[in-house]
């Protein structure tokens, strides 16, 4: 069983990514299931992203954990985030980027509607993190440490310093491996943290900084450097999904 758990659907910089493409392409390359999110969002199509996580789950079924991307306009829109909700999309985790949509940084309001959102829903929160003023790891160290109640997922594990800081001191916390280099896998591995790992790809955005390679390929390349660099974990990485139910 292996389960990704950082996958998106929808509009991109380099176009439009189908579900149809983006469930196929990973049920080639070997994936079981997919935690998956719209970059439509961003465009706040809200219908379009409705549409689409519709037809994963037609694909998929049960092997598809929706996760709504929550930007500011949706939760200040009077209609967007009732829409979201009562669109009978079985969502099982809510995001936020804090480096597309900066206003997350500046309007702590906000982030407090979005947690309890997560928690009413009862479902994790997963952030991205880089490396960037906006959106590093040791920005959400206070945001996790005070929500115990709640999962948090560090999307990439961006600065590895300060991930680590984290997800040490906090056990509701994992990290995700998509655009994860295999030096930064192992020092989580190597600091007894391969239990808090979850495996990701970013799929499809992989198209982007890898246009030479086909997303099959890469998803597996991916694979791969989980079973050489997590050992006997391996399978436990692979197979690990705080988003999926049940």
């Amino acid at each position: 069983m292996i389960i990704d758990n950082h996958v998106h659907v929808g509009w991109f910089t380099d176009g439009y990514h189908t579900p149809r493409e983006v469930w196929d392409s990973a049920v080639a390359a070997g994936i079981d299931g997919m935690a998956v999110s719209s970059t439509s969002t961003c465009t706040e199509l809200y219908k379009v992203v409705v549409r689409e996580m519709r037809e994963l789950i037609k694909l998929g079924g049960e092997r598809v954990h929706p996760i709504l991307w929550l930007t500011p306009r949706m939760m200040k829109c009077r209609y967007a985030l009732p829409y979201m909700l009562h669109s009978k999309i079985p969502w099982q985790g809510i995001k936020m980027h804090w480096e597309a949509h900066k206003e997350w940084a500046n309007n702590k309001k906000l982030v407090v509607q979005g947690l309890e959102l997560a928690r009413q829903l009862g479902v994790p929160v997963l952030l991205h993190t880089g490396n960037f003023v906006s959106c590093h790891a040791g920005l959400f160290a206070d945001i996790i440490a005070e929500n115990q109640d709640l999962t948090f997922v560090l999307a990439h594990g961006r600065p590895l310093d300060e991930t680590l800081e984290v997800v040490r001191n906090n056990e509701n916390s994992f990290i995700d491996t998509s655009f994860m280099p295999a030096q930064d896998l192992q020092q989580l591995v190597d600091k007894g943290l391969v239990d808090r790992i979850l495996f990701g790809t970013d799929l499809p955005i992989n198209d982007v900084y890898y246009k030479d390679m086909n997303s099959v390929t890469y998803i597996q390349n991916n694979i791969e450097m989980i079973k050489s660099v997590c050992g006997t974990s391996a399978d436990d990485v692979l197979s690990r999904c705080v988003f999926c139910r049940g």
